[in-house]
């Protein structure tokens, strides 16, 4: 092919529509020469080009403005018809276009003049030789510095082979490649137009070329799929359709048995990244791993559930640790007073990786701890909240048996009843474990990932209860127990303090595995409860509704419903249904007994409290938003109501609202027996309070109607 230097009119020059940087949309079509000219297919080109508000071309408008058009790389044509299609230089002939645009209707092109868009040096490829084409593309955006996506790439460098019948050498050889890279080339392209030829192949897109290249590029997984490096293609194909399963978007199909109702749900790919691709290579081979990975939708969770990897990892490190203890023993003659003392530290580290008999396992969270107190004189006094979430440093005292605290959302109530229910919970790890899944919303699974990522910071919380110095601290380290670290996360410890007592208690956190809970004695301050309507705790309403029937404290709580509520209830009932415990209500209005749940949340709301006040008799009861769902017409008789039931059962009661109506209904009906704590956040983002006691906060609310939120 000839080429020569001719000048034209920017108006005679054609976009190709066919250019390699558009082939990988997905609304590319091939343009034939015969209608590469007409303006439809020149608009839809110069669109491409240009990008949305000329963000594909910005640097080159900048740059012609400034500097005008540079002769170093002129733009290469070829002809048709009495025009030139651009065969290197789409993008500045787009540039060009746009600009001249801009002259024509007066706007600013910067030093560009008529002549730089009416003259216009080209080099003209004569002859039919498409190689050549391609070449100068490819030198350019292969080997140069202005390189296309790899797909579009890889698509050149096969037209080559396939469509110019060159050889890998003559392609390496004009292009300046290897043929390691050319063949790669073709392998992960192979593998590409296989996905997109499966069920998924819609959701291919460019930028996931190094998903395929890595797969190709590794061994462990072409030996998984049977691939052959000759015929571009495994031999596994149920593999193939796994493996293109876990780097797409697949549909979840849920069944009602009953109804036959479908509802499909969308999962996001497993794989997303290459360098994934490297860490499912590790487990390819491990089914329990792999199984693993697609029940989590996690790589990550897949790699820390193989035993294979777990193993290695356990071996190499004591591999290692033989080995320098070899190399310490061969040059002890050098050892100072300071590295003894670190050699002690590590001769106790060792210590801790041999069996211990004096801790006690449990496999499970559903452990039973004893009260301290079965019977108690005085609840807290005061407390300490030295270190919990947003709270830190906050002293409270003049505590009562009613204590209301009052503040706008994200004030840090909910904050402040848990840090008070976890300082009663003394080394009871299953009270925080539980906090921590309903604050993440696993109401049934425990989701071990979710709590240790979300613990930030130490946890240090104190407060004088019962005659008591009660403290509990909470901390997250890495074991260094001889464990099965297989999907092993962190440890999560507990430090108490009541009186002259210490407790502590761990658990080991696991991906896919129960966590594992040790201690040595374990034990609460006193029965205690915290009740949410943004958290459902069915294990503790089951126990709290045995107790109130084992001591007939059920009988009270289902007349303030039928008085206040619906006097056609009879009774509520925990019921075995189909192996599942429900309450159900017998009513005067309906035939057959109908779940709880089918009656408003007021009500709901209202029966598990006064359950709970029951169960935490002698104890502490923490509700948050006391006052939710229910009636704002039947606040006064709910405050009457939970606060006859706190002085008969000896209940402390820590309430939250930021409701004043609330406020208004607990402090007219309150005894005497009552301290309200108005939360604010200061300037630099730390909770603090002031308070006032219930017969003056009554007083001043009947006077002026404070309001003191």
């Amino acid at each position: 092919m000839e080429a020569k230097t001719i000048i034209k009119h920017l108006n005679r020059l054609l976009l190709d529509p066919n250019n390699y940087r558009f082939i990988d949309r997905p609304e590319y079509k091939p343009v034939s020469d015969e209608h590469i000219a007409e303006p439809r297919i020149q608009q839809r080109t110069i669109e491409f080009l240009k990008g949305k508000n000329n963000e594909n071309i910005s640097d080159l408008i900048d740059s012609f403005k400034t500097n005008g058009v540079l002769r170093q790389d002129p733009i290469q044509v070829r002809p048709l018809g009495d025009n030139y299609v651009v065969i290197e230089g789409n993008r500045r002939t787009a540039t060009l276009k746009y600009l001249y645009e801009q002259f024509q209707q007066g706007m600013d092109v910067g030093v560009l003049t008529e002549s730089d868009f009416k003259s216009v040096e080209l080099i003209e490829l004569q002859g039919q030789d498409r190689r050549h084409e391609l070449i100068a593309m490819g030198l350019n955006h292969i080997s140069g510095k202005k390189r296309w996506s790899p797909v579009n790439q890889t698509r050149l460098i096969r037209d080559l082979l396939e469509e110019c019948n060159m050889t890998e050498d003559e392609i390496c050889s004009a292009l300046g490649i290897t043929k390691h890279y050319l063949r790669r080339s073709m392998r992960t392209l192979s593998l590409i137009e296989r996905y997109k030829n499966s069920d998924y192949g819609d959701q291919f897109q460019t930028d996931r070329y190094s998903i395929f290249e890595e797969i190709i590029k590794n061994t462990a997984l072409k030996n998984w799929l049977g691939w052959n490096d000759d015929l571009r293609a495994p031999s596994r194909l149920d593999r193939e359709e796994r493996l293109f399963s876990w780097i797409s978007v697949t549909e979840h199909v849920q069944r009602d048995e009953e109804t036959g109702y479908e509802q499909i749900s969308k999962l996001e790919p497993i794989v997303t990244k290459s360098h994934e691709i490297r860490e499912l290579a590790k487990f390819i081979e491990d089914e329990k791993a792999l199984t693993q990975m697609e029940e989590s939708r996690s790589v990550t969770i897949g790699f820390a559930s193989s035993e294979a990897v777990g193993e290695m990892r356990l071996h190499n490190a004591i591999d290692n640790i033989d080995s320098e203890v070899n190399a310490v023993l061969r040059f002890n003659d050098y050892l100072s007073n300071d590295d003894y003392t670190r050699i002690g530290r590590l001769k106790t580290k060792l210590e801790r990786l041999l069996p211990s008999s004096k801790e006690i396992r449990i496999s499970s969270l559903n452990s039973s701890v004893v009260p301290r107190f079965l019977q108690v004189s005085k609840h807290y006094s005061s407390l300490n909240i030295r270190r919990y979430r947003k709270v830190s440093e906050l002293n409270i005292g003049k505590l009562r048996q009613l204590n209301l605290f009052v503040g706008e959302n994200n004030s840090g109530k909910t904050t402040l009843l848990e840090a008070v229910y976890l300082l009663a919970q003394l080394n009871d790890l299953n009270a925080f474990l539980n906090l921590e899944r309903f604050r993440g919303k696993f109401f049934r699974d425990f989701n071990a990932l979710w709590v240790d990522r979300n613990f930030i910071s130490d946890i240090d919380i104190a407060g004088h209860f019962n005659g008591l110095e009660t403290q509990v601290r909470i901390s997250k380290e890495e074991t260094q127990e001889n464990i099965d670290r297989t999907a092993y996360i962190s440890t999560i410890r507990v430090d108490a303090n009541a009186g002259n007592d210490e407790l502590s208690s761990y658990v080991h956190l696991y991906l896919n595995r129960e966590p594992e809970l040790y201690y040595q004695k374990a034990q609460k301050l006193c029965r205690s409860a915290f009740s949410s309507p943004y958290r459902y705790n069915d294990s503790i309403l089951r126990e709290a509704h045995a107790c109130a029937v084992k001591n007939k404290r059920i009988d009270e709580i289902t007349d303030f419903i039928r008085d206040h509520i619906d006097s056609t209830i009879e009774k509520i009932e925990l019921l075995d249904i189909h192996g599942e415990n429900r309450f159900f209500v017998t009513s005067k209005t309906h035939d057959s007994s109908i779940d709880l749940t089918k009656y408003g949340e007021g009500l709901q709301r209202i029966f598990e409290i006064a359950l709970l006040l029951s169960y935490c008799s002698d104890g502490i009861l923490c509700i948050d938003e006391v006052d939710s769902a229910i009636h704002k017409g039947l606040l006064v008789h709910f405050a009457e109501f939970v606060q006859k039931l706190a002085s008969k059962y000896n209940v402390q009661l820590f309430l939250s609202t930021h409701s004043k109506e609330c406020v208004d209904a607990f402090s007219r009906t309150q005894h005497g027996d009552m301290m309200a704590f108005a939360l604010q956040t200061t300037q630099d983002d730390a909770v603090d309070f002031r308070y006032m006691e219930g017969e003056k906060l009554n007083e001043l609310i009947n006077i002026i109607d404070l309001d003191i939120r």
